[in-house]
């Protein structure tokens, strides 16, 4: 008996979405645990991130075509044999490097390679060749549909039509379809954008200039690793998008010598413009994250953004820092778990994995960390609550409720510590940009203890 087929980009891309559809886990999880099990090359990696995010980012598509292949019902599919049609068919209708015989002959190896019988085999090669024979009319299923085919769950277009209108839901949709520039936040510790933009140009990679933020470099055609841009060794910057960026500034200006806290500090992306922000300042910077690798990566990247900064990590949640804090911060920034939908487009997996009844889940601990953090803040001092979040429940109305609770706290507008090229992203004095071309969906609340 031959040896089996040795495990392949589209295998990995397949049994991650495989193992997506069953376990709602972040995507980024599941594909680094198989990566740990099948030694991929950069570029087979690559490959796999492109396919695997493709598919999540145009779904409804992809499925719209498959049906109009297949006799059955895509419920009565394998898993496996549905995510095999779904890679070879994006290859084939979105991919225009690679040969439509490769993007049909991989998908039939994977099969071969996951042990599947001969038959299947045979129906994904039958399947596949018959949409490239019928490619014209199959794609103009979805560019010529009577209503427009959004790549995202009913329940919540049907929320942003509410809430936007049918056109920019549209049009926040089609850009969440659309794969994002690679946006650069630059040390300014170590360097400054004009520096930096001049060292990846001598390097032959071409960086623009973010409209919004005055530390922003964006690569819109850079496609390889990250740890291979000049400067990235030497800590000059991190890989940040604008709206996450600005968010920090709200916390200013920062009082000589200040505490400040990030209390959900997660990979420390905030805690290093905190860090920026508050040099003259000499500000003390301290952060919160419970999760443990996440409190690995926080580590690595301040080894490799500030190695000279001293940073006071609690590994633990913000209730138990609470417990025995005894330090009032002149700052914090409160950056809560959400439901994402302002991401999406970076992190399509999220539109598929949420629920309509998450959002009440998320309130509640939203407020809860909101309250717990509100006991930290000096008298005078700032604490700004942001998501990633679109929606009303995890942004106005979690801050509605907090202020009605805590009279000791009012709300300042965002405006006066933002660029000014980004006053057209505050909103009721709320920072709120929707997902744009070169900035994905964010919400921040500058609150203000009185006494």
């Amino acid at each position: 008996m031959p040896p089996l087929p040795a495990k392949s980009a589209r295998f990995v891309a397949i049994e991650t979405l495989c193992q997506l559809q069953k376990s709602r886990k972040p995507v980024n999880r599941i594909f680094n645990n198989l990566l740990s099990q099948y030694n991929l090359s950069d570029a087979d990696r690559q490959l796999a991130t492109n396919i695997i995010y493709g598919i999540l980012r145009l779904r409804q598509s992809l499925d719209l075509i498959l049906q109009d292949l297949c006799t059955q019902p895509l419920t009565k599919l394998k898993p496996f044999v549905h995510q095999a049609l779904a890679v070879g068919l994006y290859q084939i209708f979105f991919l225009d490097r690679i040969p439509e015989s490769a993007a049909v002959n991989e998908s039939v190896k994977a099969m071969q390679a996951a042990h599947l019988p001969k038959k299947l085999q045979g129906f994904v090669n039958g399947v596949l060749r018959n949409s490239i024979r019928r490619r014209n009319d199959l794609r103009s299923l979805f560019e010529n549909s009577a209503q427009p085919i959004l790549n995202h769950p009913q329940w919540l277009t049907k929320r942003w039509q509410t809430r936007f209108g049918l056109e920019e839901t549209i049009r926040i949709c089609r850009q969440n379809n659309a794969q994002p520039p690679l946006t650069l936040q630059v040390n300014t510790r170590n360097t400054d954008r004009d520096k930096l933009q001049k060292t990846l140009h001598t390097a032959g990679i071409s960086a623009r200039q973010g409209e919004y933020s005055e530390d922003a470099l964006i690569l819109d055609n850079y496609h390889g690793g990250v740890n291979r841009l000049p400067g990235y060794t030497e800590g000059d910057f991190q890989i940040q998008d604008q709206g996450a960026q600005l968010l920090a500034r709200l916390l200013g200006p920062m009082n000589l010598q200040g505490d400040y806290l990030d209390g959900c500090a997660g990979v420390g992306g905030k805690t290093s413009v905190m860090l920026q922000l508050g040099q003259s300042a000499q500000a003390r910077i301290s952060a919160v994250e419970p999760d443990k690798e996440r409190q690995e990566k926080f580590r690595e990247n301040m080894k490799r953004l500030h190695p000279d900064q001293p940073i006071s990590l609690f590994a633990g949640n913000l209730q138990n820092f609470s417990a025995n804090c005894q330090t009032k911060f002149h700052g914090i920034l409160l950056d809560a778990p959400c439901s994402g939908t302002g991401v999406t487009g970076r992190h399509p997996d999220i539109r598929w994995n949420r629920r309509p009844e998450d959002l009440a889940k998320y309130q509640q601990t939203q407020l809860e960390l909101l309250q717990t953090a509100a006991q930290l803040v000096h008298p005078q001092g700032i604490l700004v609550y942001a998501t990633c979040s679109l929606e009303e429940e995890e942004n106005e109305k979690v801050i509605q409720q907090f202020l009605t609770a805590n009279t000791d706290f009012s709300m300042d507008d965002c405006s006066q510590l933002l660029p000014p090229t980004a006053h057209s992203l505050i909103k009721n004095g709320y920072f709120a940009p929707l997902p744009g071309p070169d900035i994905d969906g964010f919400f921040g609340a500058r609150l203000v203890k009185e006494f």
